[in-house]
């Protein structure tokens, strides 16, 4: 079926993203095996859903797959100043739950892909809650390439980006870059020296059991001491390797009204939304902070006040 990139593209953007890529559905062996040295040496901590080796392999989640659409959601939100009996929330996650947001685009995409080719069950939609190595593909597709942090940095909107899309097995055209794979950071360590916990091991690796993220959002475990001293002020997730890249300097805000911060919790938890949030659960319904939950959130707060 010959779609067109450009008529692609159009639909992606009237949806919502804010760039797109094809590529082949195939996960470059570097990458397969970096991945897997990852989880051999326990860089993943408890996070056993990182163990499903079925994202290294579309052809197991869409049998008969020839193409996958990578899209990027752009989130940036304005950098915050800690402050006294307040917790920051990390930028992703200001508003509604990203997940929600890319369900409901994937869903409209699909339908118009099945519509345009006439085709049912053609496709088959992920975000990162669906095992895949979508980051290997956003460079594959030329879309960026891996930052030291291990991030994503986009060839225009630097590593505040969210990664969706969609496997096919329609054979659609492959955009066409130079080789994305090669180091872009030069000598810059800027992302290293910022993280406070050390958690970036070396250029590329990522120790998550030392991340703030991964102890903030993720842990169930109470946050070990070491840890929890080098925390500046995060109550939920983390900024620090991201807003020290100099990808992302000078980048305006996300005008997307899907990552408006007043659709959520804001920049902020202070004592009064925690107490919000403790007479009130169900406000974290279709929130990024509903994974930690309320007894995490106190827990989290209260150790920004030992």
């Amino acid at each position: 079926m010959n779609i067109p990139f450009d008529e692609i593209k159009e639909k992606s953007l009237e949806l919502g993203w804010d760039d797109v890529g094809i590529t082949k559905p195939t996960i470059p062996d570097e990458d397969i095996h970096e991945y897997q040295m990852w989880i051999k040496k326990n860089f993943h901590g408890k996070l056993s859903y990182m163990e499903k080796e079925i994202r290294c392999y579309p052809e197991q989640l869409l049998p008969g797959v020839q193409s996958a659409i990578i899209f990027v959601s752009y989130y940036k939100q304005e950098k915050c100043d800690f402050k006294k009996n307040s917790g920051i929330i990390a930028s992703y996650a200001r508003s509604r739950d990203y997940h929600n947001i890319h369900r409901k685009r994937l869903k409209k995409f699909i339908e118009w892909l099945e519509l345009r080719s006439n085709q049912k069950g053609i496709a088959k939609g992920f975000s990162d809650s669906t095992p895949v190595l979508e980051k290997a593909l956003a460079v594959q597709a030329g879309l960026g390439w891996f930052g030291k942090n291990t991030l994503l940095i986009h060839r225009k909107y630097g590593t505040f980006t969210l990664l969706s899309g969609v496997f096919t097995i329609l054979k659609l055209p492959v955009t066409t870059v130079k080789n994305l794979r090669l180091p872009k950071c030069g000598s810059c360590t800027r992302c290293l020296d910022a993280c406070p916990t050390s958690a970036l091991i070396a250029p590329y690796q990522l120790d998550a059991k030392k991340c703030l993220s991964y102890h903030l959002i993720e842990s169930k475990e109470n946050i070990p001491n070491e840890i929890k001293e080098k925390n500046p002020g995060y109550i939920f997730g983390c900024d620090l390797c991201q807003d020290a890249c100099p990808h992302n300097f000078r980048k305006m805000t996300t005008e997307s009204a899907d990552f408006d911060p007043s659709k959520g919790f804001g920049s902020y938890l202070d004592f009064e939304k925690i107490q919000e949030i403790k007479e009130n659960p169900e406000s974290l319904y279709g929130t990024p902070l509903n994974r930690r939950g309320v007894n995490g959130l106190i827990y989290s707060y209260s150790l920004l006040n030992d």
